[in-house]
């Protein structure tokens, strides 16, 4: 079997990418157990996204799609002992949290609130620190706009990502994993998300102060998947950790 090539940004220093669909589609690879590695040169796909692949000569872009193609293409679906019921209820948590959630969390709270600190965790020279403001976060803006939530209010927009919190925290409840015992598709984007919040944020975000203090379930279970799937982490990041 051919290595997986994934076309990602460069590490980080709290979480080893910065992007949750980065952080999503690596560990479903650790999960399937499926040998792959990394270009960290941020080159983009033909559709202009990040994460892609490149397997067996094959380009493939978006990271739903990267993972439905090697669950095909290799045999290894993470979900194939969950009914039908279950997987419904799964996609849905993953909608909510790629359609919705991430935008009035890490799109609100790093690109619009802490635009610097952003800056700071990627490494742009402060001298390319005003054009990035007025691309990159004018064209991430943008796309709130567009999506629908950046019409709201900041208030607003944080009983939106409570709200989505909250549901995660009660849905996932006492068990390991969010569809039981073992761990499957779902968690690989939950986590790409839910580390982002717990290791990669601002400092006393108002993000993480509602998982440290209100959903603490969500906290445990990063550091659950954390230690089943990357023992590396640490060795990862680009600001290392004891």
């Amino acid at each position: 079997m051919s290595s997986v090539k994934v076309y990602t940004f460069p590490r980080a220093q709290g979480t080893p990418s910065l992007s949750p669909f980065a952080l999503k589609l690596e560990t479903f690879l650790r999960m399937a157990k499926i040998d792959y590695e990394c270009d960290h040169s941020s080159k983009f796909s033909k559709k202009g996204k990040i994460p892609w692949i490149l397997h067996d000569g094959e380009a493939v872009a978006d990271s739903s799609f990267c993972i439905a193609y090697l669950e095909k293409k290799l045999n290894r679906f993470l979900d194939a002992d969950l009914n039908e019921k279950d997987k419904g209820t799964s996609r849905a948590f993953i909608k909510m949290t790629e359609e919705n959630t991430v935008w009035a969390t890490l799109a609100q709270g790093r690109m619009v609130e802490n635009f610097p600190w952003m800056l700071n965790q990627i490494q742009v020279p402060k001298a390319l620190q005003f054009v990035a403001r007025l691309t990159f976060r004018r064209k991430i803006i943008n796309n709130m706009w567009a999506q629908g939530i950046g019409r709201h209010t900041p208030e607003e927009i944080r009983s939106i990502a409570e709200g989505d919190l909250r549901s995660c925290s009660q849905f996932l409840g006492t068990k390991p994993y969010f569809m039981g015992e073992n761990a499957t598709l779902i968690d690989a984007t939950m986590f790409g998300f839910l580390a982002q919040l717990v290791y990669s944020m601002p400092e006393g975000h108002w993000t993480t102060a509602l998982i440290n203090n209100n959903f603490t379930n969500l906290r445990e279970y990063c550091e659950r998947m954390k230690n089943e799937f990357w023992p590396d982490w640490n060795d990862l990041l680009t600001v290392k950790k004891d």
